[in-house]
């Protein structure tokens, strides 16, 4: 049994008033999209990398000289851009040859003989007149540029303190030889989350939502905490890989629920609504690494304040959808009447099955309706084996008629016996066997009336309406043998589809054509969206600057998507949103680079696209996958779009070739996405597939080039 209208208008019933179900909306949907755009993007600040350039020998480092002077004399340059990884070693003996009235001899225990010779700097810089002070500066910067020798790569770096005061970068000095470990822990990031894809979206399925969730904050927060104090760097990604295991599910499955948890009207929200608050998580991201630019600090204040997210224990439901799915009518129909409650609104016990009953007694009358008839008869031309047996000229006009024919025969004594006899019959026939030994009996009284026929006039018309009984018999016992085969199947597809399991969606073949151009969505969407987030530093323009604007275009990209899903459905809107943030992608190879701001608005508009097609997929990609296997799909659909971000920062890399070539790369993925989004069928005011068998049928003959058919309020 589906359930799938019943749980609809049951939801309806729950919150038609109220306002606890809209704070547990929200609840949802901000535990979906604030801690993880913190967890996923905060890598952005913690692991930047400032300017940085060779630190000048040790001898010169007490020379009070500016930062650009020290790096003028001592490190290469090529056309104005300086070696970020070598450095002039200095001919120590030609130094003190020249300046040998400023060395002084400082106590160092780490030389050979126990002491290193230091310019002394009150003689180089305090002098009584500027002149004096100028010529001695003058001296040094001569002497330096004489002593130099050949470039060698450095050992210890100076940071620029302009934008960041500490990041992971400056403290385990990151760069040069070790540039590769900021990539490699966000690439890790997202190997953790492709294990955590796969094994919470199994316990969600198989232990319920509510569990899972809970099982997630419990883990997530203390590890974000200890995030902060790594120790050493290898550490840090430990903790990341960790967290990473989290992170898909902590936005799919509060995901998951607000959906199966609201009613149909606010289904649509859920994802706009998520991403809404994942981009304004975003923007308070970027302005948290603005005020706070050490990273230690910056790190705790993004993970200290969730500690909140334990009081969650007592806000959030199971999942009615999943209870029914998993047979726990009783245990559904609870967390509705809860949520009822909680809403001023008094549900009787056993609503739930009751609307079960009216949905399926309104089903029949409406499988009945569409039977054909003709002058008011009733027809049976589906049962062809009955109708063959009716004599000729016999009418069933109305259901009075027949309760008045069946109370007239009753009344006749002559017929008492035979009656007596076809009901007890009627009553033993329980296979087809019996009911073939009923039309025989009735051809057999049908036989009989015809000979009386010259004789008698009365007989013939009380027969025919003993046959008109006995047809109705036939065909309600036949009903009522297909009523329950059906049971038994749903029954057995109910108790089957509790077992299911990602892998049995591939006996299907429309869910799993609709499973894999999901999952290829996915990629393409994946690794577009967070390519222009992690891209925006190569842009040119100040990293906070870029990150905020990134959100902040894109909270009216939900907006826009929200209308137009709602009035054109969601594989359109969402086609022509690929399509137009691909151009806008490809389009930034065209712009000469003395344009920089037209590279920026392009890249935001295409940002704003992605975001506002993420934003359509989530609510499709739920609309589309049967609730029985709803988490574990997007789960294994997660872990292969996951497979495709581990390229996103090696993407991002390119830009160190070319810094349109990231954007090329998100142009031509964008499109093809766009174009393979029409082969999905519409899910605009269409019932969630409940079951394996609802989600086959679903969108089975849709046209390829069909668009959303207006209906009248």
């Amino acid at each position: 049994m589906t359930w799938t209208k019943e749980l609809d208008e049951a939801a309806v019933l729950a919150t038609k008033k109220g306002c606890w179900h809209i704070l547990l909306f929200y609840l949802l949907c901000g535990l979906a999209a604030i801690p993880t755009s913190f967890l996923v993007f905060s890598q952005v600040f913690t692991n930047a990398t400032p300017d940085h350039w060779c630190a000048p020998p040790i001898e010169l480092e007490s020379l009070a000289f500016p930062d650009d002077m020290l790096r003028n004399m001592t490190v290469p340059q090529d056309n104005g851009i300086f070696e970020k990884c070598k450095s002039y070693s200095l001919d120590m003996q030609v130094l003190r040859a020249d300046l040998k009235e400023f060395f002084a001899i400082k106590n160092f225990t780490n030389a050979d003989n126990g002491t290193l010779l230091f310019l002394k700097i009150k003689d180089v810089i305090l002098s009584s007149d500027a002149e004096s002070r100028y010529e001695k500066i003058q001296r040094v910067q001569d002497a330096v540029v004489t002593a130099r020798q050949e470039p060698t790569a450095c050992t210890n770096w100076i940071f620029s303190t302009e934008h960041y005061k500490s990041t992971l970068v400056t403290e385990f000095s990151l760069v040069c030889d070790n540039e590769w470990l900021p990539r490699t822990g966000t690439t890790l990031f997202w190997v953790g989350s492709l294990v955590g894809n796969l094994f919470f979206g199994w316990i969600s399925d198989r232990y319920g939502r509510r569990p899972t969730i809970l099982l997630m904050i419990f883990l997530e927060v203390p590890l974000c905490i200890l995030a902060s104090f790594p120790g050493n760097y290898w550490g840090y990604i430990t903790l990341r890989i960790l967290g990473g295991l989290f992170f898909p599910a902590l936005y799919q499955q509060p995901f998951i629920l607000a959906l199966e948890l609201m009613p149909p009207a606010t289904r649509t929200h859920t994802g706009i609504v998520v991403g809404m608050l994942f981009a304004s998580g975003m923007c308070l991201l970027a302005l948290l690494a603005f005020l706070i630019r050490d990273w230690v600090y910056l790190s705790m204040a993004i993970s200290i304040p969730f500690v909140a997210l334990f009081g969650y224990y007592w806000l959030i439901p199971e999942s009615p959808r999943w209870l029914v799915g998993r047979g726990h009518i009783a245990d559904a129909e609870k967390v509705l009447r809860n949520l009822a409650k909680k809403n001023g609104i008094i549900l009787t016990h056993g609503f739930l099955l009751e609307l079960h009953k009216k949905i399926k007694d309104e089903e029949a009358e409406a499988e009945f309706a569409i039977m054909p008839a003709e002058n008011g008869q009733v027809p049976f031309q589906e049962r062809e084996d009955v109708v063959d047996i009716i004599p000729n000229n016999t009418s069933f006009s109305k259901p009075e008629s027949r309760q008045n024919t069946e109370n007239d025969i009753e009344n006749k004594e002559n017929f008492e016996p035979r009656a007596l006899e076809i009901g007890d019959l009627v009553k033993k026939s329980r296979s087809p066997g019996d009911v073939e030994s009923l039309k025989e009996e009735v051809i057999r009284l049908n036989q009989k009336d015809s000979k009386k026929s010259q004789t008698e006039c009365s007989f013939p018309k009380s027969l025919k309406r003993k046959s008109i009984q006995l047809v109705n018999k036939i065909k309600s016992l036949k009903e009522n043998e297909g009523i329950l085969e059906e049971r038994k199947l749903d029954d057995q597809n109910s108790e089957e589809d509790c077992r299911a399991s990602p892998f049995e969606m591939f006996r299907y073949p429309n869910i799993r054509k609709k499973f894999f151009i999901l999952t290829f969505n996915w990629v393409a969407l994946g690794v577009v969206y967070n390519s222009l987030s992690y891209n925006s530093p190569n842009l040119g323009v100040d990293d906070f600057l870029a990150f905020f604007i990134g959100g902040a275009v894109e909270i009216p990209s939900y907006f826009i998507a929200w209308q137009c899903m709602e009035r054109y459905g969601r594989r359109w809107v969402l086609c022509i949103f690929m399509n137009i943030g691909g151009l806008a992608c490809l389009c930034c190879a065209l712009v000469p680079e003395a344009w920089p701001w037209v590279v920026v608005s392009l890249a935001m508009l295409g940002r704003l696209c992605a975001a506002a097609s993420f934003a359509v997929f989530y609510v499709q990609i739920g609309e589309l996958l049967p609730t029985v296997v709803r988490a574990q799909a997007m789960g294994a659909s997660s872990v292969i779009a996951g497979i495709g971000l581990l390229t996103v920062p090696y993407i991002v890399a390119l830009a160190s070739i070319s810094k349109y070539l990231p954007l090329i790369i998100m142009g031509v993925l964008s499109v093809m996405s766009g174009v393979t989004s029409l082969f999905l069928p519409e899910t605009l005011n269409q019932p969630l597939p409940q079951t394996l068998e609802d989600g086959e049928v679903f969108g089975r003959n849709f046209k390829l080039l069909s668009c959303v058919e207006r209906t009248k309020d």
